[in-house]
């Protein structure tokens, strides 16, 4: 892959970890409102994580460094899935509910 691909793969990342730290911001609000856990600090453990992968997949010069690198921001997606589905399950359940 060119180095162009692989910035613009790295700049995804970068955006979606943008969107985790809102998510996180707006979780934490919600948090506080509805009385729950603070398990919006795993969102910023998964930022650790697509950050740290996005870093060693760009300057990783062998297949299983990149491999490693994937293997974080496998890591770090998991757990903001994880996080996600629980500040904002109930949306779904109303929404199918209607």
């Amino acid at each position: 892959m060119s180095k162009f691909l692989e910035l613009l793969d790295v700049a995804s990342y970068l955006l979606f970890t943008l969107v985790l730290y809102f998510l996180s911001v707006i979780s934490k609000r919600l948090g506080e409102v509805m009385g729950l856990k603070r398990y919006y600090r795993t969102y910023y453990l998964g930022m650790f994580f697509i950050l740290s992968g996005s870093i060693i997949i760009f300057f990783g010069t062998f297949a299983n460094t990149k491999l490693f690198g994937y293997f974080f921001l496998a890591i770090g997606l998991t757990l903001s899935l994880i996080v996600t589905v629980k500040y904002w399950g109930w949306l779904i359940k109303e929404l199918l509910e209607g």
